[in-house]
């Protein structure tokens, strides 16, 4: 049943960011997420793949679901959009940039990049697909050419005083990185912070008004039994995360991704 519509005056969307080869959009609410109100924008949060080029800390439980496609990212990549990802998260490891070149040629889909900020600076030179590149144990603060950068911190005023710090360096197309939502003890600290970055974003709060992003591939390192348990716990994770708000939601597990993707559509359909 469709929640009744309310009379209010809409409050202006916040920023949007055109991801991959510009048909992918993340950001741009109108509302907290997925009521009916007036000038609500009924967009389903993007779903990314995770893919990494070294193996040896993944879990296996995971990766046997990949049918040995794992071992090459390209075609690890390449898979999660035959599976229908709206996006794939590449942790680089090797220092390899050419893998996330092949990967945007072969796929066409929106990539976020997980590397040491030298790797980074050679990521933002490839032109053509719209990413997001994403610092390893710190911000990212180098070149960025037409990326988008993401920024996180551990409350809503860290984050905004690092947006606004970026700003002022003349980067524009920023991601709010919200961390990790997992079902354990952390989940109502994740749920809070998306929860305040989305009412001070949509209060008029400059520095919070980016799309936001979150990953739930640690789901996957509680030991689960088998890959069917972890899924649906991942999927939990996912939902929980999409009611809190967040744009962009990085999944581990395929089967996780689809019920995700589901998810998004059925909400955004309400």
């Amino acid at each position: 049943m469709r929640l009744p519509r309310t009379s209010r005056r809409p409050c202006p969307p916040l920023e949007e960011i055109c991801l991959g080869c510009g048909d992918y959009v993340a950001g741009g609410a109108q509302s907290l997420p997925f009521l009916d109100l007036d000038g609500a924008r009924r967009r389903r949060p993007l779903v990314f793949g995770q893919v990494t080029d070294d193996l040896a800390s993944y879990p296996s439980l995971a990766a046997d679901m990949f049918s040995g496609r794992q071992t090459d990212p390209v075609e690890w990549a390449v898979m999660w959009k035959e599976i229908g990802a709206d996006g794939v998260w590449i942790d680089l490891r090797s220092g390899d940039s050419d893998i996330v070149r092949r990967i945007c040629d072969r796929t066409r889909l929106p990539v976020a990049v997980s590397a040491d900020d030298e790797v980074l600076r050679d990521v933002s030179d490839i032109d053509g697909s719209t990413m997001i590149l994403i610092g390893r144990d710190h911000a990212y603060d180098g070149p960025s050419g037409v990326h988008a950068v993401a920024f996180g911190g551990e409350t809503a005023d860290d984050i905004a005083e690092r947006c606004s710090a970026a700003e002022s360096r003349d980067i524009n197309s920023i991601v709010i990185d919200l961390g990790g939502f997992s079902v354990d003890e952390g989940v109502s600290r994740s749920v809070a912070l998306s929860e305040d970055v989305r009412r001070r974003a949509l209060s008029g709060d400059p520095a919070l008004r980016h799309p936001t992003m979150c990953s739930t591939v640690h789901c996957w390192d509680r030991g689960f039994p088998d890959a069917r348990v972890a899924s649906m716990w991942e999927a939990e994770a996912a939902l929980t995360a999409m009611l809190a708000g967040t744009d962009i939601v990085i999944m581990r597990g395929p089967g996780a991704a689809d019920m995700a993707r589901v998810y998004g559509e059925e909400l955004a359909d309400l």
